[in-house]
């Protein structure tokens, strides 16, 4: 068994990715439900049900983290939906797309989506629920273009964007030399 108490202890305090915190409550503060893209263990999969009180939808292709992810459900009385998948630009066996989470579950007002560089397909797979609902979205993007093709493609529906860098000061470990994230807000309704 692998323990990493600096990453474990970080999550315990609420110190995890505190640098997109604020982001995070603010734009979920204006929603009523959302959908954990890359949801690991679930760790944003509680913290979306709990500030927006409404369902959230975690998914996640790796079976060891939806066994960890759905211990952790278990232990909340919070609307949450683990489903084992790949998010990506097209319905296949094991890959689902976001517009396809959407007619089957709801429509949400807020993604986080952190999938190892698969962020466009999954964006390019979500242009109906994007073009209809615009929900607000935290995308962690790991190189410069990836980041550059998030915001083409999100452009064109009028989306605000920022960028939030990792913080300097108790620094994550990363494996990516580019690591950030784009704030994306949207005009979900």
């Amino acid at each position: 068994m692998h323990v990493d108490f600096t990453h474990q202890t970080r999550l315990l305090l609420g110190l995890y990715e505190v640098e997109i915190a604020g982001h995070c409550k603010r734009l979920m503060r204006r929603s009523k439900g959302g959908f954990d893209i890359g949801a690991n263990a679930g760790y944003y999969s509680l913290i979306i049900a709990k500030q927006t009180g409404g369902p959230v939808v975690a998914v996640e292709p790796v079976a060891e983290n939806i066994s960890e992810m759905q211990e952790n459900f278990d232990k909340n009385d919070y609307p949450l939906t683990a489903i084992k998948a790949l998010v990506g630009a097209a319905v296949s066996d094991d890959m689902t797309t976001l517009d396809q989470l959407a007619l089957d579950y709801f429509r949400p007002d807020f993604i986080k989506m952190d999938i190892e560089g698969g962020e466009v397909d999954a964006l390019k797979g979500g242009r109906q629920l994007i073009e209809q609902h615009r929900p607000h979205m935290v995308i962690e993007v790991h190189s410069e273009a990836l980041e550059a093709e998030c915001r083409k493609f999100l452009a064109q529906y009028d989306y605000k964007i920022s960028r939030v860098d990792p913080r300097k000061w108790m620094p994550e470990e990363r494996v990516d030399a580019y690591n950030g994230w784009i704030i994306c807000e949207g005009f979900p309704g």
